[in-house]
């Protein structure tokens, strides 16, 4: 054995030895059960739909561990009991990492695993607060109430009248409408979706912006899941994507906020024969960790040069989004301003 590391090693089992029985020697550490514990807010805002996670809401600030917890009194929005949410459903948990590196949807799916949980959960060793998906045929829209019981072996404590802000279903985002009221937002207020626009010229080759823009998400079947793009000129025009004549089809990738990793956008392009509809398959909801993620989104971009008085330019059409909603999806861009794809 080399002389150095023996030396390490000795000295090392020695130090172990001589702690173990130091701690022979120590009182039994007392369970300690903090009064300055506490839950970050006491408002859960969810969406009907999706899966809500909420992560980390609650400092222990040093309580020894393990703490349990547990729900009591959940009520509805009347103040009667809500037993609606805690009827078990069918949800999905990872069982394996995900990489972002997958090859197929069925390589994701294959990470998870199907399990059957009641609809307003938590995790009982961490406070976590998960509200899985379900539908507005049995959970209605409203404020909910709860109490969270905590404890260790040195007390406990009931955090109550904890609040279930339960929204309507957002399908998608960036989402038009208001998910109180259901009524679309003004105009300036959110109520018209518009792209990231750089470098984008009209036929007078004067600047576009990104009003001049409409973005719009349409449900056109529920037999797959895809997401497909199209756009349509001023006069409703089919233009064709062989125009965005720099984009590099088979490498977009968007980057995720959760795993810090660039990720493909989607699966199995598909490109229509007159050039105007691109097509992905891609998971549910999309992207991948949308649900569970840290602000998780995907992003596309749409680019294309020309030559401009001598001058190569290039321009950038682009979108970031989700869909929560199962089934396919268009996303159309309407031009309020014909751009000019062609050279001077």
């Amino acid at each position: 054995m080399n002389r150095q590391v023996y030396k390490y090693a000795v000295t090392g089992l020695l130090a172990v030895m001589a702690t173990s029985c130091y701690k022979e020697l120590l009182p039994d550490e007392k369970a300690h059960f903090s009064n300055n514990a506490n839950f970050d807010g006491d408002t859960y805002t969810a969406h009907i739909g999706r899966t809500n996670v909420f992560y980390g809401k609650f400092n222990a600030d040093y309580s020894t561990q393990p703490l349990t917890f547990q729900f009591q009194n959940i009520l509805k929005p009347d103040g009667t009991p809500a037993p609606e949410l805690q009827e078990e459903v069918n949800t999905w948990q990872w069982k394996e990492y995900y990489s972002g590196h997958e090859k197929s949807i069925e390589e994701i799916y294959a990470k998870r695993i199907q399990v059957k949980r009641p609809v307003l959960d938590i995790r009982e060793n961490s406070g976590d607060v998960f509200f899985w998906t379900t539908d507005t045929s049995k959970i209605k829209p409203g404020t909910y109430t709860f109490d969270i019981f905590v404890k260790n072996k040195g007390g406990q404590k009931t955090f109550q009248k904890r609040k279930l802000d339960l929204r309507r279903p957002r399908p998608y985002e960036p989402y038009e409408f208001d998910d109180i009221t259901g009524e679309q937002f003004a105009g300036d207020k959110g109520g018209v979706t518009h792209p990231t626009v750089i470098g984008v010229k009209d036929m007078l080759n004067n600047e576009l912006k990104a009003e001049n823009v409409n973005v719009y998400f349409r449900k056109t079947g529920a037999a797959k899941n895809t997401v497909s793009f199209k756009f349509f000129d001023q006069d409703s025009l089919p233009i064709r994507l062989s125009s965005f004549n720099i984009t590099q089809w088979d490498s977009l990738a968007y980057f995720s906020n959760t795993i810090q990793e660039r990720v493909y956008f989607g699966f199995n392009r598909k490109m229509s024969e007159d050039s105007t509809v691109v097509t992905w398959d891609i998971t549910n909801p999309y992207p991948v960790l949308a649900d569970v993620g840290i602000d998780e989104k995907a992003n596309i971009s749409f680019m294309y040069d020309r030559v401009s008085y001598g001058n190569r330019t290039q321009a950038l059409i682009g979108l970031t989004f989700a869909i929560f909603e199962p089934g396919s999806w268009d996303v159309i861009f309407k031009f309020n301003v014909n751009p000019k794809f062609s050279n001077d």
